[in-house]
């Protein structure tokens, strides 16, 4: 008989982070399973999982969900258990996998305030690559039309879209597995160190401020969709959709990257502490005032 799964819900911060990679911010969101204490792996419903998924990337991200979130990781490996015994194929493990790993966006989000300069540039980073290689596809999923058409899904249709986008051995679940090596990592080193960075200061936001104009005045196009996207926040929700459809999500993403990479080390890890926990958890007030208020926008 097979195991009933637990579902996950899908955080819908996604309107007001545009601004900061939609996908990054929203679409990727899978709501946490409650942690309970951590418990002792079983070595043989690894092996089941990893036995039958035996491609490096799931590989090493089941070991870093390992490391990071063991609870989960347990979880996993008993989900996986029962789905081998009822031989499920390939791609159904890959989205117990795929379920695991995404659940610790919000699950671990808090371990984020602590994580290093480097850590916060590598997620960023790893996510700019994954759309510069959407960009170079001409995917659709760089249109903001595709993402506000995405939108007006219900939260149980999202969940399994979701999951249809990263297929078991396609590129797009490889990099996935790596981007999320990436981000447990950073929870792992935050979880670790237990000091959360500190506020960011008038300094930093004056820092950050002067590198985002910068890159508006090399790139106008991009700098007009901010505008664009920042006086439409707080109006209507059928508005701002309409402003999202207009947006080159891509380009929007590897801007983020750029200015966080031109930052100083000291001044990303106060910005970066400050809003990727927040961004894991859709909170969309608060992330639309702060990067408003860092741009002089809206």
């Amino acid at each position: 008989m097979t195991k009933a799964r637990r579902q996950t819900g899908l955080k819908l911060g996604l309107i007001s982070l545009v601004l900061v990679t939609v996908v990054l911010a929203g679409v990727f969101l899978l709501g946490p399973e409650p942690e309970t204490e951590p418990v002792a792996p079983n070595t043989s419903q690894t092996t089941a999982l990893l036995d039958q998924l035996q491609d490096a990337p799931t590989r090493r991200a089941v070991e870093a969900l390992r490391a990071a979130a063991p609870a989960t990781f347990n979880d996993l490996n008993q989900a996986a258990a029962f789905a081998v015994a009822d031989e499920a194929s390939d791609e159904a493990l890959a989205q117990l996998v795929l379920e695991a790993l995404f659940s610790q966006f919000q699950a671990q989000a808090l371990s984020l305030r602590s994580a290093n300069s480097g850590n916060y540039q590598a997620i960023i980073a790893g996510f700019s690559d994954g759309l510069g290689q959407l960009k170079a596809n001409q995917s659709v999923w760089c249109e903001g039309a595709t993402i506000a058409a995405f939108l007006t899904q219900n939260e149980d249709e999202l969940v399994p879209a979701l999951l249809t986008e990263f297929p078991y051995q396609s590129p797009q679940y490889e990099w996935a597995m790596d981007w999320m090596v990436t981000i447990l990592s950073a929870m792992k080193q935050g979880q670790d160190s237990g000091r959360p960075n500190a506020r960011p200061g008038a300094r930093d936001e004056a820092i950050l401020q002067q590198e985002g104009l910068a890159l508006g005045s090399e790139q106008w196009a991009l700098a007009l969709q901010i505008a664009a996207f920042a006086n439409a926040e707080g109006t209507s929700y059928g508005q701002m959709q309409e402003v999202i459809a207009g947006m080159d999500v891509c380009e929007l993403g590897i801007a983020v990257e750029t200015v966080s990479e031109r930052l100083p080390s000291d001044v990303r890890a106060r910005i970066w502490g400050d809003l990727m926990p927040e961004i894991m958890v859709g909170n969309t007030p608060y992330v639309m005032y702060r990067v408003t208020d860092y741009f002089f926008i809206g």
